[in-house]
């Protein structure tokens, strides 16, 4: 299985680490890697994560899993032999913002 990040998810995860690195250099390239590390389970098991409830109403299977010890969600969908990473939403937002922001990404 191979796993591709949207530019828009590649995106999510710059942002995050330029985040913090301007209050530790050391956490935020912890963090950083630390989600690129449990991504890494996809590659293996892609079915690994539950569907997003959220949504479920859209055309593609979307799934979630949680990273960095439950900070992030990084949002996926299969498609032929390949695990799309379409966002990395961090957990303390409001969920609504998930479904907005998904929705727009796949205009």
């Amino acid at each position: 299985m191979t796993v591709k990040w949207f530019i828009d998810a590649a995106s999510d995860l710059n942002n995050i680490y330029d985040y913090y690195v301007k209050l530790n250099p050391r956490a935020a390239a912890i963090l950083y890697n630390r989600i690129i590390d449990d991504t890494a389970v996809l590659k293996i098991n892609p079915y690994i994560a539950p569907f997003e409830q959220s949504l479920v109403d859209y055309p593609e299977d979307y799934r979630s899993l949680v990273v960095a010890k439950g900070k992030y969600k990084v949002v996926y969908f299969i498609k032929n032999d390949t695990v799309l990473i379409v966002q990395v939403f961090d957990c303390r937002q409001n969920p609504v913002k998930l479904k907005r922001t998904t929705l727009k990404r796949k205009q």
